[in-house]
């Protein structure tokens, strides 16, 4: 995983789901339709714990943009933040602790900033 940042957006499984999902939106499908596919088609990396929380991340963030966040998508995410899960892959990569506490900060903004428009 190509990672530049400590925010959400900064690394390179965020970018393609993120990317894709908009270019599935503006062919034309709905947001349901879009999630479902963007699902089955990134199992892979779904099933990798050290990409899986961005592409929740990225999902969750797209479908917010549009003012569709599936109930069950804010949940997930919420759990990796709460439980500190993303965290715990960024330790394992090796990231300094300064870093994680920018992460960490990143996370919680986003939270809050999703789940006020819910």
């Amino acid at each position: 995983m190509g990672t530049w940042g400590t925010g959400i957006s900064s690394n390179d499984t965020y970018a393609g789901v993120y990317d894709e999902f908009f270019e599935l939106y503006d062919a034309g499908l709905s947001v349901k339709e879009i999630t479902e596919r963007l699902i089955a088609s990134n199992q892979e990396t779904i099933n990798e714990p050290d990409s899986s929380n961005d592409f929740w991340f990225a999902l969750a963030k797209a479908q917010w943009e549009c003012k569709e966040l599936d109930p069950d998508i804010f949940d997930r995410v919420r759990t990796i933040i709460q439980t500190g899960t993303d965290l715990k892959v960024w330790r394992r990569q090796g990231a300094d602790e300064k870093s994680i506490a920018k992460r960490n900060s990143r996370l919680n903004d986003q939270r809050r900033n999703q789940g006020k428009r819910r």
